[in-house]
């Protein structure tokens, strides 16, 4: 696919994630994260289209499409670390303008973690204008594909592949598997492996106390949160929203679309200027 000529790549420099950049003299930079397997392309569609809007895509160590590491699996702790030193990269780069991240799935998750860490690391944290989650997750019961990826067999992936296909419930989630696959197999299986099982450690089994402690822990390092779910949510929007102490910056929306549809640039869009 080839890439406006308006659009910036870094590639990847070591262990450092790579990112796609379309400047802009906008107030505010958004930098995306993406999910399990995926990369900064999932996000181009939106940057081609909103030249008005600085925006960021970030593929993190690893994740490139048949990527060349010869690294180990990078754990979950090294991501938060390197990305976390790309946004204070950036914002020292732009510090006149606002930061808003947006995360789909695991981008959302770490998000999450994120926040933690700015916690424990407060000079590390920048404070941020807004953050969107797109369906993050509230425990292991939202984890069908990371449980899946844990358990398969690092070095050989297919079976996992073919059984997460075999799981769609009508044609459009069977296409938008197969299109998810497609790219997946595209990428070093072990690093979706390894990064699967660290995050099945991040959640507890059940239960919304952690959502709700680490959306607070977002709050604190952002004026607004936005959580957006697709409808596979609806059974844990309410202890959701139960688990939020204090929802003054933390709203939730619940949408009929699956999940992948999140990211699509025609709902990805009014949902960055609802929060902007």
């Amino acid at each position: 696919m080839m890439m406006s000529t308006k659009l910036h790549t870094r590639l990847q420099m070591g262990r450092q994630p790579a990112y796609v950049e379309r400047s802009s003299n906008s107030s505010s930079i958004v930098i995306f994260l993406h999910g399990l397997g995926l990369d900064s392309s999932d996000y181009c569609d939106y940057l081609r289209r909103h030249d008005e809007q600085h925006s960021i895509a970030i593929t993190l160590v690893g994740f490139e499409a048949r990527s060349t590491i010869s690294a180990g699996p990078i754990p979950l702790r090294e991501h938060v670390e390197t990305v976390s030193d790309l946004i204070a990269e950036i914002h020292g780069k732009y510090p006149e303008k606002k930061i808003v991240l947006a995360g789909f799935s695991l981008g959302a998750d770490l998000i999450l973690c994120l926040a933690e860490h700015w916690r424990e690391n407060r000079p590390a944290a920048p404070r941020m204008a807004a953050a969107l989650l797109l369906d993050p997750n509230v425990n292991q019961s939202t984890m069908a594909i990371s449980k899946l990826f844990a358990e398969a067999d690092p070095n050989d992936p297919l079976p996992a592949f073919d059984k997460l296909i075999g799981q769609a419930t009508d044609p459009a989630v069977l296409e938008a598997l197969r299109s998810y696959v497609a790219k997946v197999r595209t990428k070093d299986f072990v690093q979706l492996w390894s990064l699967s099982r660290d995050m099945l450690g991040y959640w507890h089994p059940d239960g919304y106390t952690q959502i709700g402690a680490r959306l607070a822990a977002v709050a604190a390092v952002s004026d607004a949160v936005r959580v957006v779910l697709s409808s596979a949510y609806k059974r844990h929007l309410p202890a959701m929203r139960a688990a939020v102490v204090d929802e003054s910056r933390i709203s939730f929306s619940l949408t009929s679309m699956g999940h992948f549809d999140l990211i699509r640039e025609e709902n990805l869009s009014p949902e960055l200027d609802h929060i902007r």
